[in-house]
């Protein structure tokens, strides 16, 4: 009898073990299943991701017009993104010119512009004093201005939606995309920046829409009184191409990429999160 009670209680630890080990493989397995396909979406978001930078760029370098403005169907925002969509798998796209910014590798770059855009006089001065101390007297990458003596994360965040590094040495902005800070800061005259906003708006006192006055060619900005020409060009090579993936059955943004990438193929920066 003790024998049979023996064999019984090793049976159950037999069984208890196997039981314990079958839901610690369950669990790893599920684990496993779990990652492979965090993985799997992760590159199928990456190349869906990839393939909407490339359809972005298809259609910039087939635009065929000689100027580049704010109604023009590319210059899409993320609350009016384009899309693209394979099976069930939606990419959000769009572009912004990227030179409609102040180039900090620009030939003209002044102090008072970096003054002009809320940065104070010393350390405007510096950025100009490390940019110019470099060989090749230019910003490699944005986050280079971190080197520059008294800069912070929050000068920083003021400047970079304004500003540019991968327009190589040129100064002018485009005039048809600047926006009225970028405008201001270039010329530096309130009622003139007021007359370039009012030709671009158009009849109907609002960019974006189909009446807007475009400066087709250079000879176009001397429309404006007082505004010289030299300053502004009328048509864009760089853009900042952006992609949102979202994944069937999923409903939420899986990878987001940021390009900035000339009419020619060249990426200037490459950027995925």
């Amino acid at each position: 009898m003790n024998k049979r009670g023996s064999v019984l209680i090793f049976t159950l630890w037999v069984l208890i073990i196997l039981v314990v080990l079958s839901l610690i493989l369950s669990r790893r397995a599920s684990t496993d299943i779990k990652l492979a396909k965090y993985e799997s979406d992760n590159i199928k978001a990456t190349y869906l991701g990839r393939a909407g930078v490339m359809k972005m760029l298809a259609e910039l370098v087939k635009d065929t017009n000689s100027y580049d403005s704010l109604n023009e169907d590319w210059n899409r925002d993320k609350n009016d993104p384009k899309k693209l969509v394979l099976r069930e798998d939606t990419v959000l796209y769009g572009a912004f010119d990227e030179e409609r910014r102040l180039n900090l590798n620009g030939a003209d770059l002044e102090k008072n512009h970096l003054i002009a855009l809320g940065v104070d006089e010393a350390l405007s001065q510096k950025i100009l004093d490390y940019r110019n101390s470099k060989d090749e007297k230019r910003f490699e990458f944005m986050e280079e201005l971190f080197l520059v003596d008294g800069m912070t994360k929050e000068v920083l965040g003021r400047l970079k939606e304004s500003v540019t590094i991968y327009r190589g040495n040129d100064s002018k902005v485009n005039i048809n995309t600047a926006g009225e800070e970028i405008l201001s800061v270039i010329i530096g005259d309130g009622a003139i920046v007021r007359d370039v906003l009012a030709y671009r708006k158009g009849a109907d006192a609002e960019e974006g829409t189909e009446d807007d006055g475009i400066f087709k060619n250079p000879s176009d900005i001397s429309m404006i009184k007082g505004l010289d020409p030299g300053l502004f060009a009328v048509e864009s090579d760089v853009f900042r191409i952006w992609t949102q993936t979202v994944l069937s059955g999923d409903g939420e943004t899986a990878k987001e990429l940021e390009a900035i990438i000339d009419r020619s193929g060249k990426i200037h920066r490459w950027k995925e999160r």
